[in-house]
């Protein structure tokens, strides 16, 4: 089963990487991305060395951990581009909302699918996404719930439906993976 989030922005660049892991730590927990990380180059599973510190399940804070998300990357054609002289003068479109002009001016799509094979992929997915959409002023749509969060109302809501789903699992349901090291590097 799959848990599956969008962000639609203007533009990503990997300069604001260390940015997006400074806001992922403000919720109570060290996070760090696959080393040579780029928004620019990486696609599929996107792994994270955590340290949770407000787990329900007190026995998983405190401890390195592996896990992740699958993520996908899309550039997408900007719509809604001027109009034509006639529309500016005799048409009557209706001004659009924020969360609208957003999405219509939204030149990349970052999909997110979220396995319930992990017990923090949805902790990690939804922080990545919200903090992104926040900090590069996009739109985040929970394919699911059916809704679409801008602004501040990401980090409330993402905090709020991560700790709901945490405080539901059963202690001895959690699945975890405890880090080793990154694939690939050898000590």
């Amino acid at each position: 089963m799959s848990y599956d989030l969008s962000v639609h922005l203007k533009g990503l660049n990997d300069s604001i990487i260390p940015e997006w892991l400074s806001e992922i730590r403000k919720f109570n927990m060290d996070v760090e991305v696959y080393p040579g990380f780029s928004f620019n180059t990486h696609s599929g599973f996107l792994p994270f060395k955590v340290v949770i510190y407000d787990c329900p399940n007190s026995s998983l804070n405190n401890i390195k951990l592996m896990t992740g998300f699958e993520w996908f990357v899309r550039h997408i054609e900007v719509k809604g581009k001027k109009g034509t002289f006639f529309t500016k003068i005799f048409g009557k479109q209706q001004p659009l909302r924020l969360i609208e002009k957003k999405l219509r001016e939204a030149e990349t799509e970052i999909s997110f699918y979220i396995s319930t094979k992990d017990s923090f992929e949805f902790r990690m997915g939804w922080y990545s996404a919200a903090t992104l959409a926040l900090l590069c002023d996009g739109v985040l749509t929970d394919l699911q719930e059916g809704i679409q969060l801008e602004g501040s109302q990401l980090i409330r809501h993402a905090h709020e439906v991560v700790l709901k789903d945490e405080r539901l699992i059963n202690k001895d349901d959690w699945r975890v993976h405890e880090f080793k090291e990154w694939l690939g590097e050898h000590k």
